[in-house]
């Protein structure tokens, strides 16, 4: 029986490429050929020649599954920005308003490699909740007794071992709708939170969040001992923190980026799946990617950073 899933990304012109890798590993391993997708793309003005990279990246995986492209709104080109991350992170803010004829879609960041099929998480039921997510690493007590200190912490107190990474997100868009919180979100991203758009949804749907497995959103730049962690610290149970480790569904590069470096935790994952797939090869060979075959020191340092 045929089922079409609803996914979306939103990204600017910097991440076009990466976009591609995220998007054709999403076709190539979603392993039922009676599975397809619905591609929505929100991406700003001035990318008209690269969309013809990601309809022919779509089209030579399976045709039966569609591509379409969304104008970025205006509302969030002022919002705040902060660690080198652009305002067009804020654009899932809008998704419930731009994909008006849809009632739930998942959402993915540009920098995620995926694994496995979605099917999974696309079954599940959201009808109570408005978002569902995987919860990250900065419920770790290390990371959230740093977070205690922020001006804004009275808003965050309580979501400890309840905050979600917001890079992966299977959104309830008409219950989002019905909500209305247009107003909200807007006047919320300029007001300085840390991890903009996360912080937001983090706060304002609380108690509404449904929690999926963690592997379907492995942060690429955690070590096997940050995923005794999650269980250590009561997010997820031991077996579910091993199959994370062993066999995520979706990496999700939330450090420094396989593009712009090879050694970087789990970059040759990356760029294996790159090198596998001749359009996606020829794309970063014309780029002239720098340091793609690093993976001494330099990507020993990197893989560390502390974002």
């Amino acid at each position: 029986m045929n089922a079409t899933i609803e996914i979306a990304f939103c990204f600017d012109k910097n991440m076009v490429y990466p976009a591609c890798v995220a998007i054709a590993s999403l076709l190539d391993f979603k392993k039922d050929d009676e599975i397809h997708y619905n591609i929505s793309c929100i991406c700003p003005p001035g990318i008209d020649e690269q969309k013809k990279l990601i309809r022919q990246v779509v089209n030579e995986r399976d045709s039966d599954s569609k591509v379409l492209f969304y104008q970025a709104p205006s509302q969030f080109d002022d919002a705040y920005e902060i660690r080198d991350i652009t305002a067009s992170t804020y654009l899932r803010l809008c998704l419930h308003r731009i994909l008006t004829d849809k009632e739930k879609v998942l959402y993915a960041d540009a920098d995620v490699l995926f694994q496995d099929s979605l099917q999974e998480v696309w079954k599940i039921d959201i009808s109570d909740y408005l978002l569902a997510g995987v919860k990250g690493a900065n419920n770790f007590e290390s990371s959230w007794s740093v977070r205690r200190s922020s001006s804004y912490y009275s808003e965050l107190d309580g979501l400890q071992r309840n905050y979600i990474n917001a890079g992966i997100l299977l959104m309830n868009l008409k219950a989002i709708r019905d909500w209305n919180p247009d107003e909200k979100w807007i006047k919320m991203a300029q007001m300085g939170y840390h991890y903009q758009d996360q912080d937001i949804l983090n706060i304002t749907c609380r108690d509404r969040i449904k929690y999926l497995d963690i592997r379907f959103n492995v942060q690429a730049h955690l070590e096997k001992k940050d995923f005794l962690d999650f269980n250590r610290e009561g997010l997820y149970g031991k077996e579910q923190c091993e199959q994370a480790w062993e066999n995520p569904a979706i990496l999700h590069y939330t450090g420094p980026k396989p593009w712009n470096n090879r050694g970087v935790n789990k970059g040759k994952i990356w760029w294996q799946y790159v090198e596998s797939q001749e359009d996606l090869k020829r794309l970063f060979d014309k780029a002239g990617t720098p340091n793609r075959k690093t993976t001494g020191l330099i990507g020993k340092i990197n893989r560390h950073l502390p974002f």
